[in-house]
């Protein structure tokens, strides 16, 4: 009765503290040099270009892509914003006058070319009802859309859309302009057809041979326009071939730089 509580709890926490200097001693061992960490991120982002070099297609299914493409164009829209269908309009592709103002404005004119106006249409109302977008006749983004587009939040749809890639999107655009020129000298929009267009895009003809295998590139064409078109995607190849050969350039000095 009355017994004095032997001093175990003293003796425990110096027997634990061993343990917590090991711990301890074990921590120098999972910190890297910054010279070797810098290395191994500069290998990883190097690989990482390569894959997406690689991968990325001139036309390719795409959702959130997607998303923000249409919410950059309605964001570049003058007050108080345009309709739906000229949104839809612009993204297809279409070559009107009265929309050369807007097109002017935005990069992502014929992003969605590969796709029926009709679908273009519906992904748009789509994200009116998932609450990017607000209005018909005059389309504006509401704050969720904005916080998407400014990377605040990720977009959440269900259908996905068929987006040109932004490295092809110039070779689009000149054959875009040069068909509206061939619609206005002939009166014949049926000439010059989407899936001809497609292809171009896809395979980039550089001879008269290759130009004749593109299935809807007909006598007519090859007579009047093959040697414009075959000028126009030689001139874009050899475009991305410098632009290619400056990026090639510069990655040294991102990488001094990193050092630095």
């Amino acid at each position: 009765m009355g017994r004095k509580p032997k001093t175990t709890t003293t003796e425990e926490t110096t027997r634990r503290r061993p343990k917590k200097q090991t711990l301890k001693a074990k921590k120098p061992l999972t910190t890297l040099p910054e010279a070797a960490v810098r290395e191994e991120e500069e290998a990883l982002e190097g690989v990482a270009e390569e894959r997406l070099e690689k991968d990325e297609k001139p036309i390719a299914l795409r959702a959130k892509e997607a998303v923000r493409e249409v919410l950059e164009t309605v964001a570049r829209m003058p007050y108080p914003g345009v309709g739906l269908r000229t949104i839809a309009g612009i993204l297809r592709g279409e070559t009107r006058a009265n929309w050369l103002s807007y097109i002017a404005r935005t990069e992502s004119w014929g992003a969605f070319f590969p796709n029926p106006l009709s679908a273009v249409e519906a992904f748009l109302r789509e994200l009116v009802r998932a609450g990017y977008l607000e209005g018909t006749h005059f389309t504006r983004l509401t704050e969720r859309g904005q916080r998407v587009l400014d990377g605040q939040e990720a977009p959440v749809v269900r259908r996905r859309l068929k987006v040109v890639s932004p490295k092809v999107r110039p070779l689009l655009w000149k054959l875009l302009l040069l068909r509206a020129r061939l619609v206005n000298e002939r009166k014949a929009p049926g000439l010059f057809k989407d899936e001809a267009m497609l292809q171009l895009l896809e395979r980039q003809p550089t001879t008269m041979q290759e130009l004749e295998q593109i299935k809807g590139i007909g006598d007519f064409l090859i007579r009047h326009l093959g040697k414009e078109i075959l000028q126009l995607i030689q001139s874009f190849r050899d475009s991305n071939a410098l632009q290619a050969e400056e990026v090639q350039k510069e990655k040294p000095k991102r990488q001094r730089r990193r050092k630095a």
